[in-house]
């Protein structure tokens, strides 16, 4: 289930983001187009900023101790990823999609260390290969009306959106 997950609601939602995102920040889909050399941090910014999977739930495995909060094998522990995304003191406005952030790679939408998504270098380049031929093309998404986004929390996703595709 993981990797189907992984492999489709995921980068499907990215791509999806990547249209509603530059729609809510006309002035980063104006850099980005007048330089699309920045496609590859934008990706990074994209996946960070749309985060498509919440959170993720491990077990503990040995006692830890995690800023003084004590962890007991058998925990249960969430990583919410999305929370994370957004940390303001990692990502200086955090809630703003900036397509040329330093730190746009520091985002933890894949997870990290052995829990690290292995479709994550799959998902970057679908998502950079769009991004790149939408370019070479110059079109842009317009998303016209509110996105239906998926109801769970799991998942953070869109479950339709309306868009159409014009030359800039």
């Amino acid at each position: 289930i993981l990797l189907i997950v992984g492999g489709n609601d995921t980068t499907r939602n990215s791509m999806s983001g990547y249209a509603y995102g530059l729609q809510q920040f006309p002035d980063e889909r104006e850099k980005l187009e007048a330089n699309p050399s920045m496609i590859p941090n934008a990706v990074q910014e994209l996946i960070r900023w749309q985060t498509p999977l919440a959170h993720m739930r491990r077990t503990a495995l040995q006692d830890h101790d995690l800023f003084g909060a004590p962890i007991k094998a058998g925990d249960k522990v969430v990583m919410w990823y999305i929370s994370a995304n957004r940390d303001e003191s990692v990502f200086e406005n955090a809630d703003k999609l900036i397509v040329d952030r330093e730190n746009a790679r520091r985002h933890l939408s894949f997870g990290y260390g052995i829990h690290r998504c292995v479709g994550a270098r799959l998902a970057e380049l679908q998502i950079r290969i769009l991004l790149e031929e939408m370019a070479k093309r110059r079109l842009r998404p317009n998303v016209i009306g509110e996105p239906e986004r998926v109801r769970g929390c799991f998942v953070h996703g869109y479950r339709s959106m309306d868009v159409e595709l014009t030359t800039y």
